[in-house]
């Protein structure tokens, strides 16, 4: 199957119902999905925020975000973040890998198709 990349740029809905209804269907589907969170989506991350955000007519946030864990999704933290929006590790959600744009880029290598919300 294809590799599907994210870049997730923020912690509203717009930027989060997208994401995670494409990513869920990729996964879905049998692609190996790949969701980035850019410093503009740290306040998503913090426990509780996921689990709470609805959207009228769109499918559960946080069911959604657990399909896409349970079959096989990578959910990464751009850990420049943390000085950035002066957050740590300790404060944002346990499911959710710390790394480098560096990493993301070679985890995303030969990707087939790529989104940005």
């Amino acid at each position: 199957m294809a590799k599907v990349a994210f870049v997730c740029n923020g912690a509203e809905p717009k930027n989060l119902f997208p994401t995670f209804v494409l990513g869920s269907s990729a996964a879905a589907s049998g692609d190996t999905v790949y969701v980035f969170f850019t410093p503009g989506a740290t306040a998503a991350l913090k426990p509780g925020v996921v689990e709470n955000m609805k959207k009228k007519g769109f499918p559960d946030l946080i069911e959604m975000w657990n399909g896409v864990k349970s079959l096989g999704g990578k959910l990464y933290f751009c850990e420049l973040a943390l000085e950035a929006c002066d957050v740590k590790k300790e404060d944002l959600r346990d499911d959710v890998e710390l790394v480098g744009a560096t990493t993301f880029m070679a985890e995303i290598q030969g990707a087939q198709i790529t989104f940005s919300f």
